[in-house]
């Protein structure tokens, strides 16, 4: 997971690279450009299970950027792209389905105090990772990868009540919809006799629909380099059965009927928090070669009537060692709903260096230690991955990665597994 973060980051950060000037320009206010990516990945652990399956593909990611009246104060952003995936094996023919991505906003600056902004995004993904961090089963993600969709809306209202102080206030829904759910065949034994088992990978999944209300005022300090702040935070999250098959037919002699399974009842449906604390971000120092970016405060997570009170906190200092060399430490510790129901309590700890060798070359290096704990299961995983970056000129820029991973699911070995992968990527806009 780390590395697919770290990977988008060094797209974001070459986006910076790119020109500001369209390809296509509809009149004074609308501007086109068309973006692309070529990439190749090697995986040796596809599913991201104990026992492994390696797999090599190519992703051409083909799409556009659309910005209209970006220096007026209406202006508004429309980001479309589609993956295309080919696998080097043909048992991997039915991962190869297209991902759309999909991302709009508007923003109004009114000329006085008040900002306006709204945005929406839809995206589709196919990984296991992300549910092997939360202790899903071999025998689920062992079959193909989890397909999902996820829907983001969001309302944005800032104002500003002094020089020094402002007020933000966001209305965010965030969703997930499991998509094309793959049937699991393997073998049970019951009373002695075997049965043939056929299940959907989603069953023992969740579907998440979050209702967030952050509120925050901020106040930049005389001499603009720090901002403090207050934060609030009121979360709702109700959980949906994923697509559910369940049968069993006795393998016999004599053969037995099909019969079905019911899902199992009982699973939580509802995750409210409640966070309240301060920030502080900027440079502390007069040097600016410190950057602090921190939250801190106080929650209390409620699932079906049974809560939990802790501190949390997202600590992230960032150091300019020389003007070419940088690097970071972050902790974070938080509680959210998970996906297989129930709450997620996280621990993580990153340490990441960037070193810039000339003005179109860049290295960079990132470790990743986390604690996952969702009821009695706890996983912990150890990532580290090294990249570079070159600017070829002002429309391509090329990206490698390398990452390890080490996840450990605790007093179950069994599921414990390692991931190694490489990525070549090339981006293009313009």
């Amino acid at each position: 997971a780390a590395a697919s973060l770290l990977g988008t980051t060094a797209l974001m950060n070459a986006a910076t690279f790119f020109p500001t000037s369209p390809l296509i320009q509809i009149g004074d206010d609308t501007d086109i450009f068309f973006t692309g990516s070529l990439s190749f990945d090697f995986k040796d652990n596809l599913y991201s299970v104990a026992d492994k399956k390696s797999a090599a593909l190519v992703t051409f990611i083909p799409g556009f950027d659309l910005q209209y009246a970006k220096d007026s104060p209406l202006s508004a952003n429309l980001s479309v792209s589609r993956s295309f995936l080919r696998y080097n094996k043909s048992e991997f023919k039915d991962l190869e389905e297209g991902q759309d991505n999909i991302m709009g906003s508007i923003n109004y600056q009114t000329g006085g105090p008040l900002t306006l902004g709204v945005s929406s995004s839809y995206n589709e993904s196919a990984r296991n990772d992300n549910l092997a961090g939360l202790g899903v089963d071999n025998k689920v993600l062992g079959a193909t990868l989890v397909r999902q969709a996820n829907y983001s809306h969001s309302l944005n209202v800032g104002y500003k009540l002094t020089e020094k102080i402002n007020l933000n206030i966001a209305f965010i829904n965030s969703y997930n919809k499991y998509l094309n759910p793959v049937k699991v065949q393997s073998t049970v034994n019951k009373a002695g006799d075997d049965y043939k088992d056929i299940a959907y990978n989603t069953n023992t999944l969740s579907e998440i629909n979050t209702k967030s209300i952050p509120i925050n005022i901020n106040y930049k300090t005389p001499s603009e380099k720090l901002t403090y702040g207050f934060s609030f935070k009121h979360d709702v999250s109700d959980y949906s059965d994923a697509p559910y098959f369940h049968t069993q037919q006795k393998v016999g002699p004599p053969l037995g009927t099909v019969d079905p399974v019911a899902r199992p009842t009982g699973d939580p449906k509802k995750f409210t928090q409640d966070f309240l604390g301060i920030t502080v971000n900027g440079e502390p120092t007069s040097s600016g070669k410190l950057h602090i970016t921190t939250r801190l405060g106080y929650l209390i997570a409620d699932t079906d009537g049974s809560s939990k009170k802790s501190v949390s906190y997202d600590l992230k200092v960032a150091h300019n060692l020389t003007e070419r060399f940088t690097h970071e430490v972050n902790f974070i510790h938080d509680i959210s709903p998970s996906a297989v129901g129930g709450s997620l309590e996280t621990d993580t700890l990153s340490y990441s260096i960037s070193y810039a060798l000339s003005e179109k070359l860049s290295l960079s290096f990132h470790a990743v230690k986390s604690k996952s704990t969702s009821g009695s299961t706890q996983v912990d995983t150890l990532d580290f991955n090294a990249g570079a970056s070159w600017e070829y000129n002002k429309y391509i820029q090329f990206n490698a990665l390398i990452d390890s991973l080490d996840s450990k699911l605790k007093n179950n070995p069994s599921s414990n597994f390692k991931a190694n992968s490489l990525n070549l990527t090339s981006t293009f806009r313009y």
